[in-house]
């Protein structure tokens, strides 16, 4: 039975209460697939009263979308927003709510990171959060019966922003995997700096108090099966006393080398890099966030101030109203490297038609003709004719 408008609301404000950041990023990732060009793909689950006749509304959900105010006043304002809003809010933050989003504090995230020590430098995330699965759930329990014969251990796997969504609720697929350079099937490293070339700076959510700009990275859980999973033999790092001396600016990782393995056509794996090939073994347990915004944001300061528990200043509305881009706006923002290639063969290819014959016919075709318009114009007759 549905539950009264009232209901909803107040389950809300107990959910969102209870972790803002957690609500927060749940909602981002939700804004972030429901504008990417590839929403039909990426916004899975699709929210079903957006529905109509097997036809997705994607135009009425980012309209119902931009009244959302940001989490910060969400608790307080729920009696002014209509029915739809809620009933999304509703949909997004209570009935998908599992797996459920935990803050880990700053204090703690040291410790997450240390679950996969990396040798490369890499850029410490902004914030991390916690991915809590059912122990009844269908994929956890497949990854637990797994683990009873094989040791578990951790990598990092980065994709772009929007996909997370769907990433949340169903978990890394093999076969949605677009890098198969060494066979199909998900992809993790080892160096959280390899991930994070995978995980571009998405577009967000423009209320959002961790960023409006963020990239996300997925520390997973994988069951060291041979049978399915592919990887080097690591390499201990250097002893500290035996790095080589480098400026500050150099590469100091084992970064480069990793990369060029990847590209050198063989089919081995490169070290640290680690390929699985069955979905039942690996499981997402934090996601690591880098969040941006072009606006000073004070909660955002707040977030980051190194206290242990995140503490929220309640803002005045500083967001404006607006139409979100179109999908083809979207499609060339996300595809800047096919646009740039594009116009360059368009480039070269009228180059090629300026140099050819039938271009140099053309030429002369045009200046006979705008000769014969000039002379009409001018009462011009040829041999001198009046």
């Amino acid at each position: 039975m549905e539950p009264s408008i009232e209901a909803k609301r107040l389950l809300l404000a107990e959910t969102i209460a209870r972790d803002p950041p957690a609500a927060d990023l749940r909602l981002s990732l939700f804004v972030s697939a429901a504008r990417s060009f590839r929403f039909d793909s990426c916004l899975q689950p699709f929210p079903p009263k957006f529905i109509v006749n097997g036809e997705k509304n994607i135009d009425e959900l980012c309209r119902v979308i931009e009244t959302i105010p940001p989490v910060a006043e969400l608790t307080a304002g729920l009696e002014g927003l209509d029915e739809s809003t809620v009933g999304l809010l509703y949909w997004v933050l209570c009935q998908q709510a599992h797996p459920l989003l935990r803050t880990v504090p700053k204090g703690k995230h040291d410790e997450v990171l240390a679950k996969c020590a990396c040798h490369a430098k890499y850029l410490q995330p902004s914030h991390i959060f916690e991915v809590i699965h059912r122990a009844d759930q269908g994929s956890e329990r497949k990854f637990r019966e797994n683990a009873v014969d094989f040791r578990t251990r951790y990598a990092y796997h980065g994709s772009r922003l929007f996909n997370f969504h769907s990433i949340m609720h169903y978990g890394l697929q093999q076969h949605l995997n677009k890098v198969s350079l060494f066979g199909e099937g998900i992809y993790l490293s080892a160096e959280l700096s390899v991930s994070q070339m995978f995980s571009p700076n998405g577009a967000g959510w423009n209320r959002s108090i961790l960023g409006t700009h963020l990239a996300c990275m997925a520390l997973c859980e994988y069951v060291e099966n041979p049978s399915y999973v592919k990887c080097q033999e690591e390499t201990p790092p250097p002893a500290a006393d035996t790095l080589p001396t480098t400026t500050e600016s150099s590469t100091t990782s084992d970064g480069p080398s990793i990369m060029t393995a990847s590209l050198t056509g063989n089919n081995n794996i490169p070290e640290r890099y680690i390929l699985i090939k069955n979905n039942d073994l690996v499981q997402v347990r934090y996601l690591l966030l880098y969040g941006t915004t072009k606006d000073a944001n004070t909660a955002l300061n707040v977030l980051q101030s190194g206290a242990p528990d995140p503490v929220y200043i309640p803002q005045q509305p500083s967001y404006h109203l607006h139409r979100p881009p179109s999908r083809f706006v979207k499609w060339v923002a996300e595809n800047k490297a096919f646009v740039l290639i594009g116009g360059y063969v368009g480039l070269l290819l009228i180059v090629g038609f300026v140099n050819s014959r039938n271009a140099h016919y053309v030429k002369e075709m045009f200046w006979q003709k705008l000769n014969d318009v000039y002379n009409s114009v001018l009462g011009y007759r040829p041999n001198g004719e009046q």
